[in-house]
């Protein structure tokens, strides 16, 4: 279980690490954040849970992995600021739309309304 619980660590470190660049990249406006990122998320997350839930055990009789289970948790608190950043953005884009289609939907009542002058 030792070897199996560390690479699973390492694993799910690493694919936080990717994941989260993307996010930030998404923050920046150079990609497109969606619900395939959240699942990724998610995925990455899920791996860990029996792992959380061992980690003083794990801390205690492998005082190795406790690092990497320090990056782990590092990375949970940037995700947990990155997804509060992205809420933000993703709700400002919704309202921005909403604008838009609100300005759309004024300029095709004033063009019908124009028309029927004519």
């Amino acid at each position: 279980m030792s070897e199996a619980a560390r690479q699973t660590v390492e694993r799910a470190n690493a694919r936080l690490e990717v994941l989260l660049e993307g996010a930030r990249r998404a923050l920046r406006g150079e990609r497109d954040f969606d619900v395939n990122d959240v699942r990724q998320f998610r995925k990455a997350i899920g791996e860990m849970t029996a792992i959380v839930a061992q980690s003083s055990n794990l801390r205690r009789l492998q005082p190795e992995i406790g690092s990497q289970l320090d990056l782990y948790k590092s990375q949970l608190r940037e995700l947990q600021t990155t997804l509060v950043q992205l809420r933000v953005m993703l709700h400002s884009r919704q309202a921005r739309l909403h604008a838009s289609q609100s300005h759309h939907t004024a300029v095709s009542r004033w063009v019908s309304a124009f028309r029927q002058t004519r």
